[in-house]
Protein backbone atom coordinates (compact mmCIF):
# COMPACT_ATOMS: atom_id res chain seq x y z
CA UNK A 1 0.00 0.00 0.00
CA UNK A 2 2.61 2.52 0.61
CA UNK A 3 4.20 2.29 -2.93
CA UNK A 4 1.00 2.45 -4.20
CA UNK A 5 0.94 5.66 -2.32
CA UNK A 6 3.90 7.08 -3.09
CA UNK A 7 2.96 6.19 -7.09
CA UNK A 8 -0.13 8.56 -6.02
CA UNK A 9 2.17 11.21 -4.93
CA UNK A 10 5.23 11.19 -6.92
CA UNK A 11 4.51 9.79 -10.09
CA UNK A 12 0.97 10.87 -10.75
CA UNK A 13 1.55 14.10 -8.47
CA UNK A 14 -2.25 13.82 -7.31
CA UNK A 15 -3.16 16.19 -4.60
CA UNK A 16 -2.75 15.14 -0.92
CA UNK A 17 -6.73 15.04 -0.69
CA UNK A 18 -7.02 12.85 -3.27
CA UNK A 19 -4.30 10.33 -2.11
CA UNK A 20 -6.10 10.72 1.17
CA UNK A 21 -9.56 10.02 -0.39
CA UNK A 22 -7.64 7.00 -2.64
CA UNK A 23 -6.31 5.36 0.42
CA UNK A 24 -9.36 5.00 2.68
CA UNK A 25 -11.81 3.78 -0.68
CA UNK A 26 -8.57 0.60 -1.18
CA UNK A 27 -8.57 -0.02 2.69
CA UNK A 28 -12.18 -0.36 3.13
CA UNK A 29 -12.61 -2.42 -0.55
CA UNK A 30 -10.34 -4.79 0.58
CA UNK A 31 -11.88 -4.69 4.49
CA UNK A 32 -15.28 -5.93 2.73
CA UNK A 33 -13.84 -8.35 0.88
CA UNK A 34 -11.10 -9.85 2.83
CA UNK A 35 -8.96 -11.11 -0.09
CA UNK A 36 -5.97 -10.69 -1.24
CA UNK A 37 -5.17 -8.67 -4.78
CA UNK A 38 -4.16 -11.10 -6.49
CA UNK A 39 -8.12 -13.32 -5.91
CA UNK A 40 -10.16 -10.32 -7.02
CA UNK A 41 -12.69 -10.67 -9.60
CA UNK A 42 -14.69 -8.22 -11.84
CA UNK A 43 -17.99 -10.24 -9.72
CA UNK A 44 -16.22 -8.99 -6.29
CA UNK A 45 -15.72 -5.06 -7.25
CA UNK A 46 -19.61 -5.47 -8.27
CA UNK A 47 -20.69 -6.90 -5.38
CA UNK A 48 -18.57 -4.34 -3.29
CA UNK A 49 -20.15 -1.17 -5.75
CA UNK A 50 -23.71 -3.20 -5.05
CA UNK A 51 -22.74 -3.02 -1.16
CA UNK A 52 -21.55 0.72 -1.69
CA UNK A 53 -24.49 1.87 -3.31
CA UNK A 54 -27.13 0.84 -0.64
CA UNK A 55 -24.91 1.88 2.32
CA UNK A 56 -23.69 -1.31 3.28
CA UNK A 57 -19.93 0.21 3.10
CA UNK A 58 -20.38 3.83 4.83
CA UNK A 59 -23.86 2.99 7.08
CA UNK A 60 -25.32 5.54 4.65
CA UNK A 61 -26.72 5.57 0.77
CA UNK A 62 -24.15 7.23 -1.14
CA UNK A 63 -24.24 9.83 -3.88
CA UNK A 64 -23.43 8.64 -7.00
CA UNK A 65 -20.58 10.81 -7.78
CA UNK A 66 -19.06 8.60 -4.41
CA UNK A 67 -19.35 5.78 -6.04
CA UNK A 68 -17.74 6.74 -9.36
CA UNK A 69 -15.17 8.15 -7.27
CA UNK A 70 -14.45 4.29 -5.24
CA UNK A 71 -14.37 3.19 -8.79
CA UNK A 72 -11.28 6.01 -10.06
CA UNK A 73 -9.66 5.11 -6.76
CA UNK A 74 -9.73 0.96 -7.64
CA UNK A 75 -9.38 1.48 -11.64
CA UNK A 76 -6.32 3.26 -10.73
CA UNK A 77 -4.66 0.74 -7.62
CA UNK A 78 -5.81 -2.28 -10.27
CA UNK A 79 -3.76 -0.43 -12.83
CA UNK A 80 -0.67 0.10 -10.67
CA UNK A 81 -0.74 -3.68 -9.56
CA UNK A 82 -1.20 -4.91 -13.63
CA UNK A 83 1.93 -2.22 -14.21
CA UNK A 84 4.50 -3.87 -11.70
CA UNK A 85 2.78 -7.03 -12.24
CA UNK A 86 1.78 -8.21 -9.70
CA UNK A 87 -1.88 -9.07 -11.21
CA UNK A 88 -1.99 -10.28 -14.76
CA UNK A 89 -5.96 -9.71 -15.57
CA UNK A 90 -6.80 -6.59 -14.02
CA UNK A 91 -10.60 -6.84 -12.35
CA UNK A 92 -11.77 -3.41 -13.11
CA UNK A 93 -11.81 -3.91 -17.05
CA UNK A 94 -15.38 -3.29 -18.26
CA UNK A 95 -16.52 -1.74 -14.83
CA UNK A 96 -18.17 1.73 -15.75
CA UNK A 97 -18.53 4.39 -13.99
CA UNK A 98 -22.84 5.45 -12.81
CA UNK A 99 -24.20 8.27 -15.24
CA UNK A 100 -23.92 11.01 -13.21
CA UNK A 101 -26.59 13.60 -13.56
CA UNK A 102 -25.35 17.17 -13.67
CA UNK A 103 -26.33 19.29 -11.48
CA UNK A 104 -26.96 23.30 -11.12
CA UNK A 105 -24.00 24.70 -8.47
CA UNK A 106 -25.49 27.07 -6.26
CA UNK A 107 -24.45 30.48 -6.55
CA UNK A 108 -25.09 33.77 -5.05
CA UNK A 109 -25.96 36.93 -6.84
CA UNK A 110 -24.62 40.36 -7.85
CA UNK A 111 -26.96 41.53 -4.26
CA UNK A 112 -26.04 38.80 -2.36
CA UNK A 113 -22.23 38.94 -3.76
CA UNK A 114 -22.01 43.23 -2.37
CA UNK A 115 -24.12 42.08 0.90
CA UNK A 116 -21.24 39.40 1.76
CA UNK A 117 -18.23 41.35 1.02
CA UNK A 118 -19.76 44.59 3.12
CA UNK A 119 -20.07 42.79 6.13
CA UNK A 120 -16.97 42.96 7.01
CA UNK A 121 -15.00 46.75 7.89
CA UNK A 122 -11.88 47.11 6.41
CA UNK A 123 -10.38 48.77 9.57
CA UNK A 124 -11.37 45.85 12.10
CA UNK A 125 -11.93 42.77 9.82
CA UNK A 126 -9.71 43.69 6.92
CA UNK A 127 -8.13 39.64 7.04
CA UNK A 128 -11.56 38.06 6.48
CA UNK A 129 -12.57 40.71 3.87
CA UNK A 130 -10.02 40.20 1.73
CA UNK A 131 -10.21 36.38 2.34
CA UNK A 132 -13.66 36.98 0.98
CA UNK A 133 -13.05 38.78 -1.87
CA UNK A 134 -10.37 37.02 -3.26
CA UNK A 135 -12.17 33.71 -2.94
CA UNK A 136 -14.69 35.49 -5.11
CA UNK A 137 -12.90 37.83 -7.63
CA UNK A 138 -10.04 35.05 -8.49
CA UNK A 139 -12.52 31.69 -8.06
CA UNK A 140 -9.93 30.08 -5.85
CA UNK A 141 -10.31 26.71 -4.58
CA UNK A 142 -10.52 26.85 -0.10
CA UNK A 143 -7.21 24.70 -0.82
CA UNK A 144 -5.41 27.29 -3.21
CA UNK A 145 -6.00 29.94 -1.24
CA UNK A 146 -4.99 28.28 2.29
CA UNK A 147 -1.65 27.66 0.31
CA UNK A 148 -1.05 31.20 -1.40
CA UNK A 149 2.15 31.96 -0.86
CA UNK A 150 3.48 35.69 -0.59
CA UNK A 151 5.28 35.55 -3.92
CA UNK A 152 2.35 34.26 -5.52
CA UNK A 153 0.57 37.51 -5.44
CA UNK A 154 1.63 40.22 -7.37
CA UNK A 155 -0.17 43.74 -7.62
CA UNK A 156 2.06 45.03 -10.82
CA UNK A 157 0.78 43.81 -12.87
CA UNK A 158 -2.48 42.61 -11.02
CA UNK A 159 -2.40 38.32 -10.87
CA UNK A 160 -2.87 35.94 -8.30
CA UNK A 161 -0.76 32.87 -9.56
CA UNK A 162 -2.16 29.36 -7.84
CA UNK A 163 0.70 26.61 -7.83
CA UNK A 164 -0.06 22.90 -8.59
CA UNK A 165 -3.81 23.33 -8.12
CA UNK A 166 -5.98 20.24 -8.84
CA UNK A 167 -4.79 18.34 -11.79
CA UNK A 168 -1.06 19.78 -10.94
CA UNK A 169 -1.32 22.62 -13.36
CA UNK A 170 -0.26 26.03 -12.45
CA UNK A 171 -2.38 28.85 -13.57
CA UNK A 172 -2.34 32.94 -13.56
CA UNK A 173 -5.63 34.60 -12.19
CA UNK A 174 -5.28 38.02 -13.09
CA UNK A 175 -6.63 40.28 -9.78
CA UNK A 176 -9.69 42.75 -10.34
CA UNK A 177 -8.55 46.12 -10.03
CA UNK A 178 -11.46 46.40 -7.50
CA UNK A 179 -9.71 44.55 -4.88
CA UNK A 180 -6.26 46.01 -5.50
CA UNK A 181 -6.05 48.59 -2.73
CA UNK A 182 -7.51 46.17 -0.17
CA UNK A 183 -4.91 43.38 -0.92
CA UNK A 184 -2.32 46.10 -0.36
CA UNK A 185 -3.99 47.58 2.63
CA UNK A 186 -4.04 44.10 3.89
CA UNK A 187 -0.31 43.40 3.33
CA UNK A 188 1.04 46.23 4.64
CA UNK A 189 -1.02 46.07 7.90
CA UNK A 190 -0.11 42.41 8.80
CA UNK A 191 3.21 41.79 6.95
CA UNK A 192 2.34 37.91 5.96
CA UNK A 193 5.98 36.39 5.57
CA UNK A 194 5.74 33.47 3.81
CA UNK A 195 1.97 32.31 3.21
CA UNK A 196 -0.62 35.42 2.28
CA UNK A 197 -2.38 34.40 4.84
CA UNK A 198 -0.97 33.32 7.88
CA UNK A 199 -1.49 31.42 11.17
CA UNK A 200 1.88 32.06 13.57
CA UNK A 201 4.05 31.22 10.22
CA UNK A 202 1.65 28.22 8.94
CA UNK A 203 -0.90 28.24 6.50
CA UNK A 204 -4.58 29.27 7.38
CA UNK A 205 -6.57 26.03 8.11
CA UNK A 206 -9.41 25.15 5.52
CA UNK A 207 -12.07 25.18 8.22
CA UNK A 208 -11.10 28.80 9.66
CA UNK A 209 -12.11 29.99 5.90
CA UNK A 210 -15.43 27.78 6.09
CA UNK A 211 -16.13 29.56 9.65
CA UNK A 212 -15.49 33.06 8.21
CA UNK A 213 -17.72 32.47 5.21
CA UNK A 214 -20.68 30.92 7.27
CA UNK A 215 -20.36 33.71 9.43
CA UNK A 216 -20.72 36.58 6.99
CA UNK A 217 -23.33 34.80 5.20
CA UNK A 218 -25.08 35.22 8.61
CA UNK A 219 -24.07 38.30 9.03
CA UNK A 220 -25.49 39.36 5.52
CA UNK A 221 -28.47 37.79 5.96
CA UNK A 222 -28.54 35.09 3.30
CA UNK A 223 -30.22 31.85 3.78
CA UNK A 224 -28.76 30.15 1.26
CA UNK A 225 -26.82 27.04 2.24
CA UNK A 226 -22.97 28.55 1.22
CA UNK A 227 -19.57 27.77 2.04
CA UNK A 228 -15.88 28.69 0.12
CA UNK A 229 -16.52 26.74 -3.23
CA UNK A 230 -19.87 28.33 -3.49
CA UNK A 231 -17.93 31.89 -4.27
CA UNK A 232 -16.05 29.82 -7.09
CA UNK A 233 -19.47 28.46 -8.37
CA UNK A 234 -20.43 32.69 -8.04
CA UNK A 235 -17.18 33.49 -9.54
CA UNK A 236 -17.75 31.42 -12.92
CA UNK A 237 -21.92 31.65 -13.10
CA UNK A 238 -20.92 35.72 -13.27
CA UNK A 239 -18.53 35.52 -16.04
CA UNK A 240 -20.77 33.10 -18.14
CA UNK A 241 -23.79 35.14 -17.40
CA UNK A 242 -21.49 38.20 -19.05
CA UNK A 243 -21.00 36.88 -21.53
CA UNK A 244 -16.96 35.85 -21.06
CA UNK A 245 -16.08 32.77 -23.46
CA UNK A 246 -16.32 29.63 -21.17
CA UNK A 247 -12.81 28.64 -22.55
CA UNK A 248 -11.16 31.38 -21.07
CA UNK A 249 -13.70 30.33 -17.62
CA UNK A 250 -11.88 27.24 -17.80
CA UNK A 251 -8.75 28.54 -17.88
CA UNK A 252 -9.10 30.95 -14.78
CA UNK A 253 -10.66 28.41 -12.91
CA UNK A 254 -7.92 25.27 -13.33
CA UNK A 255 -10.34 22.69 -15.24
CA UNK A 256 -8.81 20.14 -16.91
CA UNK A 257 -11.63 19.17 -19.04
CA UNK A 258 -13.99 22.21 -21.11
CA UNK A 259 -16.85 19.35 -19.91
CA UNK A 260 -16.10 20.73 -16.36
CA UNK A 261 -16.48 23.88 -16.93
CA UNK A 262 -19.64 23.65 -19.03
CA UNK A 263 -21.71 23.42 -16.50
CA UNK A 264 -21.98 27.06 -15.88
CA UNK A 265 -23.74 27.44 -18.80
CA UNK A 266 -26.69 25.65 -17.81
CA UNK A 267 -26.97 27.89 -14.99
CA UNK A 268 -26.59 30.74 -17.09
CA UNK A 269 -29.77 29.27 -19.51
CA UNK A 270 -31.60 28.83 -16.07
CA UNK A 271 -31.14 32.36 -15.63
CA UNK A 272 -32.30 32.81 -19.35
CA UNK A 273 -35.35 31.09 -19.06
CA UNK A 274 -36.93 32.18 -15.28
CA UNK A 275 -36.11 35.63 -16.83
CA UNK A 276 -38.65 35.21 -19.97
CA UNK A 277 -41.47 33.29 -17.28
CA UNK A 278 -41.74 36.60 -15.54
CA UNK A 279 -42.90 38.04 -19.05
CA UNK A 280 -46.68 39.12 -18.99
CA UNK A 281 -49.29 39.69 -21.54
Amino acid sequence: MKTFEDYLTHVRRSSENTVKAYMKDIKRFFDYLGKSPKQVERADVERFIKALSKGEITGEVVAESTVSRYISSLRTFFDYLELIGVVEENPMERVRHPRLRKKIPSFLTLEEVKALLSVYDEEKKLKYKAILSLLYFCGLRVSELCNLRVEDVSFYPPYVKVVMGKGNKDRLVPISENIVPLLEKYVERYKPKIYFFENKGQPLHPSTVFRIVKRAAQKAGITKHIHPHTLRHTFATHLVMNNVNVKIVQELLGHANLSTTSIYLHVADKEKFDAVKKLVI
